[in-house]
């Protein structure tokens, strides 16, 4: 259908964890758009590439100016569904002009990881956000998976729920997802407060059981 955007869900980082129609819907593709990283993972030969950064207006742009010309793919990472583009997407994009290929979001695979069902999990991610609305929602929920990035590192969240009066609670923490050295943390928060590892693309589990 003329004009119409794909948008797939690239997964939690390591290309096997892309879907079979995910990477199938990848390989049509003229044109992709995304960030750097997942362009540089998924291009082929031949296909045009459309960096996005924090200006994510001239991605917009772009895509509307070229989508009923070009088959144009817009590649979001983990799942289309979860904290993701593909939400700024639909408010300037007709939703007719939309379709999504959901993908295997990080969340997911953590809980995989650590053997839990995440159907009660409460999901925040902390990407430029503040801090202040999830203190009383962790010490109300009985699990809680945050998506972490600056400025909040695991260790400047656990040192913030700490300083809010919060109770020592178990947390894990998973870095680097689906790649060959991932690692598993399991902690507290008192414990990850003093840790001065490097936790950059990492989801956090705070379990208050």
């Amino acid at each position: 259908m003329a004009g119409l955007v794909k948008v797939v869900g690239t997964g939690p980082g390591h290309e096997s964890y892309l879907t079979p129609i995910g990477l199938e819907t990848i390989k049509q593709a003229e044109v992709l758009v995304g960030g750097q990283r997942l362009l540089d993972t998924f291009v082929s030969q031949g296909q045009e590439q459309f960096p996005v950064d924090k200006e994510l207006k001239k991605a917009i742009e772009y895509i509307n100016e070229h989508r009923h010309s070009k088959r144009i793919v817009v590649l979001v990472s983990g799942d289309t569904g979860i904290y993701s583009l593909a939400n700024y997407l639909t408010r300037h994009i007709p939703a007719n002009d939309l379709e999504f290929v959901p993908g295997i979001s990080s969340i997911q695979l953590m809980f995989a990881r650590i053997k839990k069902p995440w159907n009660e999990a409460q999901i925040l991610s902390m990407h430029g956000r503040s801090l202040d609305l999830a203190v009383e929602g962790v010490e109300k929920a009985q699990i809680t998976a945050m998506l972490t990035g600056s400025p909040w590192t695991p260790q400047k969240i656990a040192d913030y729920l700490l300083a809010k009066g919060a109770a020592d609670m178990q947390v894990i923490v998973g870095k680097d997802l689906s790649y060959p050295w991932e690692k598993l943390v399991y902690t507290t928060l008192k414990a990850l407060s003093k840790d001065e590892e490097d936790y950059s693309n990492s989801v956090m589990v705070i379990l208050n059981e």
